[in-house]
């Protein structure tokens, strides 16, 4: 009996390490329960035997090389506990960075099979709708959303757009209402309840922001503030006047405050019920403590405090509502700027913002006949978000050994180069990776009685400190490697030395915000080619390690960080960003262009890596190669669609804003590289003017 027992145990099928670690956390916790395991024959037959032949012998719990361990990974990634785990597993796979090299290695096949199973459930993470934490919300977290499955099918289904929200109104509109007005601001005391989070991703996201009972308070505080000095005439018709107003009156009043704060008529219930409010007020604590409340109301109402993209009207086939006609106009007023457009506002109340086609006409108009106020000023911000360039002027160095360090007039001089290049909008995003022209020492005065814009030379102006000249000199020039005796030219941009520069990326002002006070930072700047042009992942620095690049006076910087990096834990991620960042040792932290470091040749060399889209890959021997590789890749170019996506969006992508992707990528390419023309397509888009509530058409 004993001995038929032994013998049935010896021909059973061993239970894997993995196996039994899912049984026990099934049994003990009931997350996965038999029938779901059976419904996912592909997991226990494929995907169980693959991480026990390849993986566990590193990653069990005991090893757990990486601080990774597989051992008791959940199989649910849609809504599971090891989300993380496999979109890891599922790269590293994919560039056959897993297993290593000296490890046993599985087939072709045996790829393809577990990387079709984690993909497949990856991407239903990424349909619209799909709940996810809320970190993956923020624009960090962007290109986790595949980028195969967002360009590389060519789909004709309907876009699926984000749920209808409520946005809550950032610091630049707020300041341009009367509530807070920005000009009153400093007279008044008013606070700025409504500030942007500093960020080195897009600032202005709906789902980064709500308001607290703290902000509430000094809303109400500007509020009372306010009402006196701009609701004047009101005050005196409701509360100043001997007779009490009539009804009419108070209506009207009403009235005129919903047109000068909300600009838009109030609706009979909305009458009815601030009339009935002023006079309950009254009634209580008299006619000024009810006018002043009356008016605080409707400066409080929400409209007035956050963006609302509800829309109305009948839900279609797929579940969407289009935004009002009045939602539309503020929606495209604030995607461009911070002021409503009274003529978008007066279209909207002609209904004739009812069309995509008619939308894409009225931002069409904005960029030919550009506001007097502010003109289209989000397109700037934009790609000040975007390179983070302005971050130059916060990081704090010591005066160069020889010229000088003017972080301010170096981001002045990109953005005029920036400008210039959107002025032409051919080509932008080659251009802006690519060009040898700067501007240098530049900006203009406004002539009065010319009516003219007139070039002047700005360090002309600097007052005199440790790190600016007295007056202008031409040192400060040779930052951008240009000699002591260049000659200022109002004939600008300039060509720069040969072989020195291409774009923004070896701008100073982008080197020195991507830099640290005494150092470069090539990792930094790493990572943000392998995100912001590449569409890459980085995970986020373990808590336990201490990210810092040893002294020794006499190692070259490169040869600092890669003792730092090379260890097998850092080298995982590392080689994800280094090889794209320490191409750019070519200059000082400053930005200055440099051939030497402690006597001995600089090297720029490095490497494009773990891509699999539209570039070509491999290594580059300067900073000038890997920006022409970057600056003409069809794959780089989605990657800014995408970015672009979210800035004007306000919140990352889904695979049902594929179609709306690929018209704008289509757009940009069609219209030689029209930045112009990618903004029209994406504010006339589905994905920006519809919302999905979910429930189809009867």
């Amino acid at each position: 009996m004993v001995e038929a027992e032994i013998e049935a145990s010896m021909v059973m099928k061993p239970i894997s390490r993995l196996s039994e670690s899912i049984l026990v956390v099934s049994i003990l916790i009931g997350v996965f329960t038999q029938a779901s395991v059976a419904e996912d024959l592909v997991f226990e037959n494929e995907i169980i035997p693959f991480l026990d032949q390849y993986c566990l012998e590193c990653h069990d719990d005991l090893t757990a090389k990486g601080r990774l361990s597989l051992e008791q990974i959940a199989p649910q990634i849609a809504g599971g506990p090891d989300f993380e785990k496999w979109r890891i597993i599922e790269e590293r796979v994919k560039f056959h960075d897993m297993p290593p090299a000296k490890s046993d290695q599985p087939g072709s096949a045996e790829r393809e099979v577990l990387l079709a199973w984690i993909q497949g459930k990856l991407l239903e993470t990424q349909q619209p709708g799909y709940p996810v934490e809320a970190k993956l919300k923020l624009p960090a977290y962007g290109n986790y959303v595949d980028h195969a499955a967002l360009f590389n099918q060519t789909t004709n289904r309907p876009v699926i757009p984000g749920p209808p929200r409520i946005w809550r109104l950032r610091q630049g509109i707020y300041g341009n209402l009367d509530i807070g007005d920005a000009r009153l601001k400093r007279a008044h005391a008013l606070t700025d309840p409504l500030v942007l989070a500093d960020s080195e991703e897009f600032r202005d996201y709906a789902a980064r922001y709500f308001i607290d009972e703290p902000s509430t308070e000094m809303l109400l505080a500007n509020a009372e503030k306010i009402v006196p000095i701009r609701s004047k005439s009101a005050l005196e018709v409701l509360a100043k006047e001997p007779e009490a107003p009539t009804d009419d009156e108070v209506r009207s009043t009403i009235r005129r405050t919903f047109l000068q704060v909300l600009r838009r008529e109030p609706e009979e219930s909305e009458l009815v019920r601030f009339s009935q409010f002023y006079h309950d007020v009254v009634k209580q604590n008299g006619r000024e403590a009810g006018a002043e409340r009356l008016l605080m109301a409707i400066y409080m109402r929400p409209e007035a405090l956050f963006r609302e993209e509800l829309g109305e009207g009948p839900v279609d086939e797929h579940g969407r509502v289009r935004l009002s006609p009045m939602e539309t106009a503020l929606a495209v007023s604030y995607a461009l700027g911070d002021v409503p457009d009274d003529r978008l506002i007066a279209a909207a109340a002609e209904g004739e913002l009812s069309t995509n086609e008619a939308v894409a006409a009225q931002v069409r108009r904005r960029f030919e006949q550009r506001p007097k106020r502010f003109g289209n000023s989000r397109v700037m911000d934009f790609f000040r978000e975007y390179f983070h360039y302005s971050y130059a002027v916060e990081v704090f160095k010591d005066k160069p050994e020889r010229g000088y360090y003017l972080p301010h007039l170096l981001v002045q001089d990109l953005e005029h180069l920036i400008q210039h290049i959107l002025e032409k909008d051919l080509q932008v995003l080659r251009e802006l990776l690519t060009t040898d022209h700067y501007f240098v020492d530049f900006e203009y005065f406004q002539d009065k009685e010319a009516k003219a814009r007139i070039p002047f030379q700005p360090s002309f102006r600097q007052p005199s400190n440790g790190n600016n000249p007295v007056k202008s000199d031409p040192e400060y020039a040779t930052i951008y490697g240009l000699p002591r005796d260049w000659i200022w030219t109002d004939q600008q941009p300039v060509r720069m030395p040969a072989g020195q520069r291409a774009g923004v990326l070896t701008h100073p002002a982008w080197l020195a915000a991507w830099s640290g006070n005494f150092d470069n930072h090539p990792i930094q700047r790493g990572k943000w080619i392998r995100t912001h042009l590449l569409g890459g992942t980085i995970p986020d620095v373990p808590i336990c390690v201490e990210a810092k690049v040893p002294e020794n006076e006499h190692q070259q910087f490169r040869e600092r960080v890669v003792a730092a990096t090379e260890k097998s834990d850092c080298w995982r991620c590392h080689k994800k960003m280094d090889p794209l960042g320490l191409p750019f040792e070519q200059f000082t932290h400053y930005g200055f262009h440099q051939r030497t470091e402690l006597g001995r040749p600089v090297d720029a060399s490095g490497a494009i890596t773990f891509v699999d889209g539209k570039i070509e890959s491999g290594g580059v021997v300067s900073p000038i190669e890997l920006m022409e590789r970057l600056g003409n890749s069809e794959h780089v170019e989605q990657v800014f669609v995408r970015h672009a996506f979210r800035f004007f969006m306000g919140r990352n992508e889904t695979l049902g804003d594929a179609a709306t992707l690929q018209q704008a990528h289509a757009a940009y390419r069609n219209n030689d590289g029209s930045f112009e023309a990618l903004v029209v397509s994406l504010l006339s888009s589905d994905s920006f003017l519809l919302r999905y509530v979910g429930e189809s058409k009867p």
